[in-house]
């Protein structure tokens, strides 16, 4: 079994978040931003600035006209994709070396649950909420990439057990004592994340009552599963909205009493897709 002592100490070897990621996270919460400013950070980072132009000219975003310059791909590619897209792909570039599990299956999951996230906050008009729920998103399986960096051999028959069909959570419960979840919540507080989002990642698969981002997460990770399998246990896995008590919770009858059930299904079905797509380019590197 493994402790959270323990987890404390192994955590701290970790790398910490790419500079880039903080730097485009303080850019978008700046009204003021500019394409200038933006410049001047991919110019920091040149295989993310490759990355960019790789994204520009696929065909998810209309490529048909090579370009061969930032600027112009930062303008095909939009403020919003380039924000979203640029720290996830700066953040799969650092943490992408796994031993046990499947490191391509597992950002593409955790990029479509940042952007369907995302998605349903600006579906509801909550624009306060879009970039915490973004983040929290891509991020809500660290715990993962921790215990398969920091406890590869304790962690390689989890992995196993969840390849012969049991679910990841139950076979981290059985055979470590503890889940990603938590140890997530541990790699959240050694990066000084604020409380509510190690709350997330710590919850997202038991978020308590009343905890808006925590369901958010939880439903859109159920979401995505249906889409993007962990395993095989959820290759069988079939979610109603309607059904999920997190449903219930994102969106509240008395604040979207005219939710259109079909319009926000249709809203974020793309999400998946855009994530694979930009998760297999990312990979290039």
């Amino acid at each position: 079994m493994i402790t959270l002592d323990l987890v404390r100490q192994r955590v701290r070897t970790l790398p910490s978040l790419p500079t880039t990621v903080v730097a485009l996270g303080e850019a978008v919460a700046d009204d003021r931003c500019t394409v200038d400013r933006l410049l001047g950070i991919l110019s920091k980072d040149p295989p993310l600035s490759a990355t960019m132009l790789r994204l520009a000219n696929s065909a998810a975003y209309g490529g048909d006209r090579e370009v061969s310059d930032l600027r112009t791909a930062v303008m095909r590619l939009g403020f919003d994709a380039l924000l979203n897209l640029g720290r996830t792909a700066a953040v799969i570039r650092t943490f992408r070396d796994v031993r046990q599990l499947d490191p391509l299956r597992l950002w593409q999951h955790s990029v479509a649950v940042g952007l369907t996230a995302k998605a349903i906050c600006r579906l509801l008009r909550m624009r306060v909420q879009e970039e915490p729920a973004f983040l929290a998103g891509l991020l809500h399986d660290i715990g993962k990439i921790a215990l398969d960096r920091c406890f590869s051999e304790a962690y390689a028959p989890v992995v196993q057990a969840m390849r012969d069909g049991e679910h990841l959570v139950d076979a981290e419960r059985r055979l470590l004592g503890l889940t990603h979840a938590d140890v997530g919540a541990v790699v959240a507080e050694n990066w000084r994340f604020p409380g509510v989002l190690v709350a997330v990642l710590r919850e997202h698969h038991d978020p308590p009552p009343g905890a808006f981002l925590s369901h958010l997460i939880h439903l859109c990770d159920l979401l995505v599963r249906t889409r993007i399998p962990n395993g095989p246990a959820d290759e069988t896995l079939a979610v109603v909205l309607e059904d999920q008590p997190s449903f219930h919770v994102v969106f509240r009858p008395d604040a979207h009493p005219d939710l259109d059930l079909e319009r926000l299904t249709f809203s974020i079905d793309d999400e998946p897709e855009h994530a694979v797509t930009f998760v297999q380019l990312a990979f290039q590197d």
